[in-house]
């Protein structure tokens, strides 16, 4: 079995003034302080989308394992655009096939440096090379075609999506590390600007600057660090484009097809929602919703109660290992926030658009 032993989250916001190594520190020294054992670990993952193009930073490893005092270990980054369940995956089977006792997972971005104009150019680098990143169309633009034909589908008005930015921005109001701490009404968000029609900007996941670290370890040594490990007692992934044609996101579906029906009470879940189209999909996906219905049961689940993307924030290629310490803090009762008496928590990590997506199921 695999084991969670701690974490260390930065509170999401602009740092301007700081380098991705000054903020992984930050997070490392949380995580050192909290354990019981301090050594080093056997191989570190970093995992960042966007480090290379927007920090001119190859090699990121290597220089943020040094920065932090690491030396006898293996490093290496995983870059799967937005996707970080790619990384806990693989340290997951670092440990779980014997290679490994102890991993470091290092999530981290940094968007705050550039206007928006250059990041959404740089998003777009996941879209596919051949045609449509070429030919000017951007992830907000799918988005937006998403949401029309969800619309459509279901006859359903835009009024349907303020749900979710209200919920979120609900949740992150009492969530200390959130980045937009403020609650809104919908009022708020039906007028707020437009993005690419229907879209709005309260659709759309706040990019922050961030950093998280997680060490995940063999069962037989947990306990040296932390009294209460948390498990990881599976992840899956799988591959699927985004049907835009009829809204569905089949990476999703075939991954939770692997794990079967997944739990409604006593659980709870992080899902990526870089918008609410995608939280809607992704919900509905996970079978914890009719079609179409997928925002009217946010208020019975315990689902982001960190604030989502959408208002604790979203640090790219990051946000999958910030997830796991969420997750890992609710099961241990150490979430500063609005919290759940789970026994469960479940992480949905995708890129942007859902073409690929891991599942990770935790427990206490």
């Amino acid at each position: 079995m695999v084991s969670i032993v701690g974490c260390g989250l930065t509170k999401l916001d602009r740092y301007y003034e700081l380098s991705e190594k000054d903020l992984v520190s930050e997070a490392y020294k949380q995580l050192i302080t909290k354990i019981k054992e301090y050594d080093q670990p056997d191989i570190v993952i970093v995992s960042s989308g966007y480090i290379d193009v927007l920090g001119k930073n190859i090699l990121s490893s290597y220089k943020i394992s040094s920065g932090l005092g690491l030396q006898n270990t293996k490093v290496m980054r995983i870059e799967n655009g937005d996707n970080g369940g790619a990384s806990i995956f693989t340290a997951y089977s670092f440990i779980k096939s014997g290679v490994a006792k102890k991993v470091l997972l290092i999530g981290i971005e940094k968007f705050s440096d550039y206007p928006s104009k250059y990041v959404n150019e740089y998003l777009s680098y996941n879209l596919d090379n051949d045609y449509t990143y070429h030919v000017g169309i951007t992830p907000h633009a799918y988005s937006a075609l998403l949401m029309k034909k969800y619309m459509k589908k279901y006859n359903v008005d835009y009024e349907y999506f303020t749900k979710w930015p209200i919920k979120m921005h609900q949740n992150a109001s009492e969530n200390p590390l959130a980045y937009l701490k403020f609650k809104v009404d919908k009022n708020t968000v039906v007028n707020s600007q437009i993005v690419s029609d229907p879209l709005r900007i309260f659709d759309v996941g706040a990019r922050a600057d961030g950093a998280s670290v997680v060490l995940v370890t063999a069962d037989e040594v947990a306990k040296r660090y932390f009294d209460s490990p948390v498990k990881i007692d599976g992840i899956v992934g799988n591959i699927g484009a985004m049907n835009l044609s009829d809204p569905s996101l089949p990476s999703v579906a075939k991954a939770r097809n692997e794990l079967g029906d997944l739990p409604k009470r006593d659980v709870v879940y992080e899902i990526h929602d870089s918008y609410s189209i995608m939280a809607a999909l992704e919900i509905e996906e996970l079978k914890l919703a009719e079609r179409g219905k997928g925002l009217d049961v946010v208020d019975s689940l315990d689902i982001n109660l960190s604030g989502g993307l959408k208002a604790r924030g979203y640090i790219g290629g990051g946000t999958a290992i910030y997830q796991l310490g969420e997750v890992f803090l609710h099961l241990t009762n150490q979430f500063k926030g609005k919290s759940a008496n789970a026994e469960k928590g479940i992480i949905l990590s995708n890129d942007d658009l859902g073409n690929t997506s891991y599942l990770a199921v935790l427990s206490r």
